[in-house]
């Protein structure tokens, strides 16, 4: 069996806490138990809780890219890279509970450090061009981007506005969004630009 690496160890402990106990729970001391290690074992990795803290932002945004790059695995069709974004958004019920549990105790915690989100923010230009890139009408990309953001602050601040049945419906529409538009000339985009701005 394969030696867990410490970092891993670590930041595998700090998302059980804060899938489990929320925000409040999330200290070094309870990290370094969870861990097994000493605090100082645990202070030679991440020697603050905001260290920490933006070590699982970065990992979950690690890990959600690599959700996209699987499913758009052999997607050679235009607007692959959206299709991908939607099947990361909504990877399976039991896979999506655990992931929001997190990101809602990660919300909490860096609500008054905004900064710990940087891991986040840092790869908003390059989602942006890939969906600009994508091959379909960039504003259709966008509205899938925009639909899914309302989807996962929806579900992770516990309102009920779609039920299951529904959701799987936006979904299965956002996705065939992806497949019948293609990519706006530019006369066409300012032409729609214009009118909207009338």
């Amino acid at each position: 069996m394969p030696r867990i690496n410490v970092k891993t160890k670590i930041l595998d402990a700090a998302e059980r806490i804060v899938g489990t106990r929320g925000a409040g729970g999330l200290t070094l001391d309870a990290v370094a138990a969870e861990a097994g290690l000493s605090k100082g074992g645990l202070t030679y990795h991440f020697p603050s809780k905001e260290m920490l803290v933006t070590a699982v932002v970065q990992r979950l945004v690690d890990g959600f890219e690599a959700r996209m790059a699987a499913a758009r695995a052999g997607d050679v069709e235009p607007g692959a890279w959206t299709r991908g974004l939607l099947a990361a958004c909504h990877p399976d019920a039991e896979e999506r509970a655990a992931t929001d549990q997190v990101c809602a105790a990660l919300l909490a915690s860096v609500a008054g450090d905004p900064q710990l989100l940087e891991p986040m923010r840092a790869r908003q230009p390059d989602w942006k061009r890939a969906l600009a890139a994508d091959g379909i009408d960039p504003q259709v990309a966008l509205i899938v981007r925009l639909a899914l953001d309302g989807l996962w602050f929806n579900a992770l601040l516990g309102i009920p506005l779609l039920d299951d049945e529904e959701q799987r419906a936006l979904i299965d529409r956002l996705r065939a969004m992806t497949r019948s538009q293609t990519a706006a000339e530019p006369n066409a985009t300012n032409e729609r630009s214009a009118t909207i701005g009338r």
